[in-house]
């Protein structure tokens, strides 16, 4: 089981790998996340059925590739011709520079877009993978995590994604997302064969989650980064925070 992999009872997730310190969603961002429980990552299909992982539709904010074309208009060929770090060092969105060495600059400044594959031989830690696009290769998904099923939690907003998952493979551990409140979510939440829950934070209101952890659903919040409302969530019994540095 996905959660049996902590021994800690309050988990941190590592939002898009060590995003504060490191560009998103890349190598650098995985590997520099040690401190974190487990990762968490967004994942889109590109042009020729490669499964890359980036956030945004487009590569426009986190690469030097200023084109409006979605990912899933692009090859990956296309994709791994541009920088994938550079524009962190040049924004610097989180005024954070300074805590970088000069290895760590030389490796950002290398750094592409990475596949999935990529990004599963060099995270050691459990990780959620987050689907982001409405196009997904679950079949191709579902053939990459082999071996690693008890490591993996899948979640994502196309609920009919994690629907036909456990289609294919009932033992793999799935997250709907949410960002509304819903009637029934008890009811809800049983369609998908799960007791994991990923919210945010702007529903994570006290009674919400009282409601939710009394029916015994492993509830995740995103995004959350200072210390006492995170502190708060573990005591309302929420099971994992995701943060955007650890």
């Amino acid at each position: 089981m996905f959660w049996s992999n902590f021994k800690n009872l309050h988990l941190i997730a590592g939002h898009r790998g060590n995003r504060h310190y490191f560009p998103e969603n890349t190598l650098i961002a995985f590997k520099n996340a040690k401190k974190c429980d487990f990762i968490e990552l967004d994942i889109q299909l590109t042009k020729d059925n490669e499964i890359v992982i980036i956030h945004d539709e487009t590569p426009k904010r986190t690469s030097n590739f200023n084109t409006d074309k979605k990912i899933s208009q692009l090859t990956l060929k296309e994709l791994k011709e541009h920088n994938f770090g550079e524009w962190f060092l040049e924004k610097d969105p989180y005024k954070t520079k300074k805590f970088l060495t000069s290895k760590d600059i030389k490796e950002i400044k290398k750094q592409t877009i990475p596949t999935l594959e990529e990004a599963l031989k060099v995270i050691k830690k459990p990780i959620n993978i987050e689907i982001k696009s409405k196009e997904m290769d679950l079949e191709k998904l579902l053939f990459l995590i082999k071996g690693k099923e008890n490591k993996i939690l899948i979640s994502s907003f196309h609920h009919n994604h994690l629907k036909n998952i456990k289609k294919l493979n009932p033992g793999i551990y799935t997250a709907p997302l949410d960002e509304i409140k819903r009637e029934n979510i008890l009811e809800y939440i049983k369609e998908f064969n799960t007791k994991n829950y990923n919210i945010s934070k702007d529903i994570a209101d006290k009674k919400y989650l009282k409601y939710l952890v009394k029916n015994n659903i492993n509830v995740s919040v995103y995004t959350v980064n200072k210390k006492e409302k995170i502190k708060r969530y573990f005591k309302k019994g929420v099971k994992a925070v995701f943060r955007d540095y650890c």
